[in-house]
């Protein structure tokens, strides 16, 4: 009990948790992986892949709580001699690229290709992988390509509608507005369906600048307009954000399934079975291990995990 007291008196000391808790787990005489991640959700998508590749070796894994305090943590590190061939550090891409604030990079550290790791997880072969693993629905069911080609075209007008949230988002952050996009995990109440499409109505619009509206500040319209030119639909994985897109992935599919459901009925058929997991949005947890991780992790995993 009085290790335990110490511990967390120690910890209650640390700027960053993860940084005390890795100075106490190193140990340069052991083969050790150390595993820095932004939230507590992403070793859920990171570290199937690479559990298959290091084969039983000896892990540890930390939540930072940010992407800054993943830098930070990793340049403490470097800075206090710690040897770094064992770390990894991942951080999401966000909208850093565009503001010119990205942090620096080293052969230690992944940024996901698209904003987050989010959006890895809305991807067609997402949508297949729960088709068929999950919700178990044959291919050679006719729903099966209708759901996926509704999901398919559900995102893409999305991505139409949400444009103008993000040209907000951007234009508020050049002009000094800190915006607070903690307060907008998802978009209800924000983005409606309007004859079966998305919609960013009016009042969705104004509940959205209510929400992540943190000094009073408001971005020119010069400025939003000239980030909603830049900002192109083919690109738009770098730019949706991702636990955006992760919601309206969910809200999509749901609503996709409830559809199916009503024809099947209508038929005389069984109703497609939905997990709760699947209901309640806990994708990370569904997909995770289930999905094939970008070109560019594969990469970073056979350079370190060699």
């Amino acid at each position: 009990m009085e290790d335990y007291a110490t511990y967390l008196a120690e910890e209650a000391k640390s700027d960053i948790v993860a940084l005390h808790q890795f100075r106490i787990l190193y140990d340069p005489r052991q083969e050790t992986f150390h595993f820095f991640f932004e939230g507590e959700e992403d070793s859920l998508f990171y570290m199937p892949e690479a559990r298959r590749i290091i084969a039983g070796k000896e892990v540890h894994i930390y939540d930072c709580g940010g992407k800054g305090n993943v830098v930070e943590v990793r340049d403490s590190i470097k800075s206090d001699g710690y040897l770094l061939d064992g770390c990894l550090f991942f951080i999401d891409r966000d909208y850093d690229d565009y503001l010119g604030t990205q942090a620096a990079l080293d052969q230690y550290t992944y940024l996901t290709d698209s904003y987050s790791v989010e959006n890895e997880l809305t991807s067609a072969e997402a949508a297949r992988v729960l088709l068929m693993d999950v919700l178990r629905v044959s291919r050679a069911d006719p729903e099966f390509a209708r759901i996926e080609n509704y999901i398919e075209t559900g995102l893409r007008k999305f991505h139409v509608e949400v444009r103008s949230l993000v040209s907000w988002i951007l234009a508020a952050s050049e002009e000094g507005c800190k915006p607070n996009l903690r307060n907008t995990t998802g978009l209800k109440d924000i983005v409606y369906f309007v004859g079966g499409d998305p919609k960013v109505t009016k009042d969705g619009f104004k509940e959205f600048k209510k929400k992540v509206s943190s000094n009073g500040k408001l971005p020119s319209v010069s400025g939003m307009l000239k980030w909603r030119r830049i900002l192109d639909l083919s690109s738009s994985g770098r730019w949706v954000r991702g636990k955006y897109e992760l919601w309206f992935f969910q809200v999509i599919l749901l609503r996709a399934l409830e559809e199916t459901n009503s024809r099947r009925k209508a038929a005389g058929g069984r109703a497609i079975s939905v997990p709760s997991s699947l209901k309640s949005g806990k994708l990370f947890e569904v997909l995770g291990g289930r999905i094939k991780p970008p070109l560019s992790l594969q990469a970073f995993y056979a350079a370190r995990l060699a």
